[in-house]
């Protein structure tokens, strides 16, 4: 009825724009329209660029690097730590008492090895040794050779207490790392499934415009015949009326059909993160492949929660704030610890007599520091020390309140992981029910397809033998060109079921190209 209207404003119209409506249209498929340069692209050449130039993948691989050094830092501090250190010092004092020496010359070196075991217990292990020379008066050793040896240690008892506690966070460290790969693996997935759509989507766009375009060169060869008539005084200028609104609104949708076209090339080629060169435009070289058998729900369902990267992220991310729950459970006790040591020394030298009035004291004799680690081997002179500390804040709240806001992100990670379950179950059903119905329309569309070109050509031929009318033939061409959409239609519809099929449960097999 639109098109009638129309067709009658402007057979009502005035008599200014005969001259017009006897112009004979552009009957040329481009219809006067210069084509944009375009660049063939296949799908695996779209899904290659996309891996070398999309920055969400790019930023997947970031967060992955991030997690793996984040559990690194942490793991180093479970590494044992060697040191060593050498020193001089020389100092020269004023003195008031003959007895003191003025001048102290002396040389250390030092090394050790520190560790922080599984259990929490710090273990630190210290070797010296020290020369040292002074012009002391009554210094029976000058120079003097000391050496030491020592082992201590920290045991937490309670807080800081087991591997839970002293390797809680290198534990939930781990598990981000398994997110962060499960997480690249899902944004890779996601990448893919992104740049099938937006491939399908160019090539559906594509379709439409190929349809427009012929639809629109059909269009005016019908208002071509429609003037050719009208001169020739068979059809009056209504039929003339419509047949030139037709073709108004084939250029229309055609224009429309151009920009969704445009449209669809840059959103590809933002998801890809790669553009052609200039004003080029991509051009889809693939077709969708042939609708595929779809397996049964339970079995999409059950491969979905097995594989699905993004649910393995959420379960890991899950495990690594239950680690620190457990973490802050066992430090949210005092502190209590047992500490000591043991360790031992040796005394080495050149000896020296030194004479008090009539007495005379000290030997002389030259020993090295062998002598003084044989000393310390043999622990002539051992020392040891044990005790135990307690450390109890008043009130105990810092620990407690760790402990709660550690427990709350825990009950938040799951019910996130519960969320994406739901949420999961929920897009596997849509795509596959998606992907089920989607089969079975397509065989009706390609039949809606074969009978409105069947009906379209028997109006043409009714047309021409003058038993049908011009409305009735504008009326079966566009029901054509609304078929062939619709069919297009479906056909990107079953791809993109497909491609979220395999995204989701990530060891669907096949592709949707060929």
């Amino acid at each position: 009825m639109v098109v009638l209207a129309c067709g009658m404003s402007l057979a009502l119209s005035p008599p200014a724009r005969a001259e017009s409506a006897d112009t004979e249209p552009d009957t040329s498929y481009a219809a006067g329209l210069p084509d944009l340069e375009t660049v063939g692209l296949s799908l695996d050449q779209a899904q290659r660029l996309a891996a070398a130039n999309s920055p969400s993948s790019r930023a997947a691989v970031a967060a992955l690097r991030s997690a793996r050094g984040a559990r690194m830092k942490e793991a180093g501090a479970f590494d044992p730590v060697l040191t060593a250190a050498e020193q001089k010092v020389s100092t020269d004092t004023p003195v008031s008492s003959p007895f003191a020496g003025s001048k102290l010359r002396s040389r250390s070196r030092s090394g050790g090895l520190a560790w922080l075991s599984p259990l929490g217990t710090s273990v630190n292990l210290t070797l010296s040794q020290l020369r040292s020379e002074t012009n002391a008066p009554f210094a029976t050793l000058s120079p003097e050779r000391d050496a030491r040896a020592r082992i201590d240690f920290v045991q937490p008892l309670w807080h800081g207490f087991g591997p839970a506690a002293a390797r809680g966070e290198l534990r939930a460290l781990d598990r981000e790392v398994e997110s962060a790969r499960a997480a690249l693996a899902a944004a890779t997935l996601d990448l893919s499934a992104d740049v099938e759509n937006a491939y399908w989507d160019l090539y559906a766009a594509e379709h439409r415009l190929g349809v427009e375009r012929l639809l629109r060169q059909r269009a005016a060869v019908f208002l071509r015949d429609q003037v050719l008539r009208g001169r020739a005084g068979v059809v009056g200028p209504g039929a003339v009326a419509i047949a030139r609104t037709f073709l108004a609104q084939q250029e229309t949708a055609l224009l429309d059909a151009r920009i969704a076209a445009a449209g669809a090339s840059d959103h590809l080629a933002q998801v890809m993160g790669a553009r052609p060169q200039g004003e080029a435009l991509y051009r889809c070289l693939d077709e969708p492949a042939p609708a595929a058998a779809v397996e049964p729900l339970s079995s999409v369902l059950a491969r979905a929660f097995a594989a699905n990267p993004s649910l393995r992220a959420a379960r890991a991310d899950s495990g690594a704030a239950q680690a620190r729950a457990r973490r802050a459970a066992w430090n949210a006790w005092p502190t209590l610890e047992a500490f000591g040591g043991y360790g031992a020394s040796g005394l080495a030298g050149v000896g020296r007599q030194v004479v008090l009035g009539t007495d005379t004291i000290g030997t002389v004799y030259d020993t090295g520091f062998d002598q003084a680690w044989t000393q310390v081997g043999h622990r002539d002179f051992p020392d040891w020390n044990f005790g135990v500390r307690l450390r109890l804040p008043i009130g105990w709240r810092a620990d407690r309140g760790e402990r709660e806001r550690v427990m709350g992100s825990y009950d938040r990670a799951r019910e996130a992981l519960r969320a994406r379950q739901l949420a999961l179950e929920s897009e596997v059903r849509a795509a596959h029910r998606e992907a089920d119905i989607a089969s079975r329309e397509l065989d009706a569309a390609g039949t809606l397809v074969q009978s409105a070109e069947e009906q379209a050509r028997i109006a043409r031929l009714e047309y021409q033998a003058g038993r049908g009318t011009a409305y009735d033939l504008v009326n079966l061409e566009g029901d054509l060109a609304a078929a062939r959409q619709r069919e297009t239609e479906v056909k990107v519809r079953i791809a993109h079921a497909t491609t979220e099929l395999r995204r989701l449960t990530l060891a669907a097999p096949g592709g949707t190209k060929r």
